[in-house]
């Protein structure tokens, strides 16, 4: 099993799009964490299923959100860089 490691940028980004997503609609917020929880927990037991997108950072779907988990492996180890909005250009928002 590998272990999960956050950048701060990252679990700030969890927050701003739950506080996003109950300002549209109460308990919505608790949902997207809810499916952000899923894919970390399939990361975790199995981070080379998804494919490399760029620079060597894999991306991981959200299920029912636009929103992906943008990570690297190193090790045991699974670098959670960003989880950010599909519809951004990830190599404007995120910088290694």
């Amino acid at each position: 099993m590998f272990q999960l490691i956050f950048t701060p940028e990252a679990r700030v980004d969890v927050k701003t799009a739950a506080v996003y997503y109950d300002g549209k609609l109460h308990g919505l917020g608790k949902r997207f964490k809810q499916e952000v929880k899923r894919q970390l927990i399939s990361l975790k037991e199995n981070p080379y299923t998804r494919s490399v997108r760029y620079d060597g950072v894999r991306l991981a779907v959200i299920n029912k959100f636009p929103y992906s988990i943008h990570y690297t492996i190193s090790n045991n180890q699974v670098i959670i860089h960003a989880i950010i909005c599909d519809y951004r250009n990830p190599a404007e928002y995120w910088v290694k």
